[in-house]
């Protein structure tokens, strides 16, 4: 007798609980594969965007082309992040290029901006501060 899903009600063998066709499904299990809707919304992120300021050139990526667990690494900070990205060696180069705190800010305003988050919109975790939810 096959596993029966307690939040799902049994369905009639006509539709499945995935709301998938079986060519769709994972060997008919029911389990739908994200990997093509993964990869096609990654080549449609716009392209990491070219900054130039005080004589240092330096791209930032789209920030939803970033690996899940660095958002949670800055503790949804903007400014943590952009450090996390760019490095220590670029932070330092931007420090002997005479970047201030608001350089800083207009950099992670612009990013936002152009990423969709700019303030009020979205944040970059949950209400919870954490990428996997409440604990």
């Amino acid at each position: 007798m096959p596993a029966t899903d307690p939040i799902l009600p049994a369905t009639n063998g006509v539709i499945r609980r995935s709301g998938c066709t079986g060519a769709e499904s994972a060997a008919g299990t029911g389990t739908v594969s994200l990997d093509v809707l993964a990869a096609r919304r990654a080549r449609s992120l716009p392209p990491g965007v070219r900054y130039e300021l005080k004589g240092l050139a330096f791209t930032l990526p789209p920030v939803r082309a970033l690996p899940v667990d660095l958002p949670e690494s800055s503790g949804g900070d903007t400014a943590e992040l952009l450090r996390l990205v760019l490095g220590e060696a670029m932070i330092g180069r931007m420090a002997a290029a005479g970047f201030t705190l608001g350089d800083f800010e207009l950099i992670c305003e612009d990013w936002r901006r152009r990423n969709g988050l700019a303030d009020g919109t979205a944040r970059l975790l949950p209400a919870g501060g954490r990428s996997g939810g409440s604990r």
